[in-house]
């Protein structure tokens, strides 16, 4: 073959300018696509992570509530409930209290199951991140846990029914503080662990499952009878 015949046959071969604009369009098709897939099947393995803390808390609080008279864990570890002005239970504000307390009695000893994976920060403004507190002597609520819980539950004694009673959830970043009853608590947002309509909830007969609602912030407290006794705390 002489020299212009092979110049004519990698001529052939080579793509031409079109052709590679064509396949380039063709891929940024196909990534579009295939990202929003990938970016789902990873926050479901998230939620699914989150259930399986929950999950472990939850067995932690059981057996707890075993060793002391069916109530769940205080922030002082009595085994009465402490009443304010009302009937309300009081005195519980923060979280942290409680979780220290089940790691410093053997019941719950790995920082990890309190934060979330879809975690990432927390605050009004989202000035903080979220990291696992890996010596529990130095456990925050605000910085180390991405769940609230639901005081002043006992599992022998309930006037709830267990199977819609929340005890413990993903939190809001706004904070959900209730000073006295729970269920007057600020809206999800995109920013929340697993999006503005979405948290999953652990309840008092020791099951967790999913609540999706554009009013996940409160749905999970409607069932609630007697939130005189109870209080809500992140």
């Amino acid at each position: 073959m002489n020299m212009a015949g092979q110049r004519s046959s990698r001529a052939l071969q080579a793509f031409t300018l079109i052709e590679l604009l064509v396949v380039i369009a063709i891929i940024a098709i196909l990534m579009s696509l295939l990202v929003p897939g990938v970016k789902i099947a990873l926050e479901e393995g998230r939620r699914t992570s989150c259930r399986s803390n929950l999950k472990q808390i939850g067995t932690a609080f059981t057996v707890y509530a075993d060793d002391h008279k069916g109530w769940l864990v205080f922030k002082d570890g009595r085994t009465t409930p402490n009443y304010g002005g009302g009937g309300a239970l009081a005195g519980e504000y923060p979280f942290s209290q409680h979780g220290r307390i089940l790691n410093e009695r053997g019941y719950l000893m790995d920082g990890r199951v309190w934060v979330c994976p879809s975690d990432k920060v927390e605050g009004v403004t989202l000035e903080q991140p979220i990291s696992v507190a890996t010596n529990m002597a130095e456990f925050r609520s605000f910085g180390n846990c991405s769940y609230m819980y639901i005081a002043g539950h006992n599992v022998n004694s309930t006037r709830e029914t267990p199977s819609i009673a929340p005890v413990l959830a993903d939190e809001s970043n706004m904070r959900e503080q209730g000073n006295i009853t729970p269920g007057a608590m600020p809206q999800f947002t995109k920013d929340d662990n697993h999006g503005e309509n979405f948290r999953n909830v652990l309840y008092l007969d020791g099951h967790v499952a999913p609540v999706k609602d554009p009013n996940a912030g409160n749905i999970i407290f409607e069932s609630l009878r007697y939130t005189t006794i109870l209080n809500s705390i992140d």
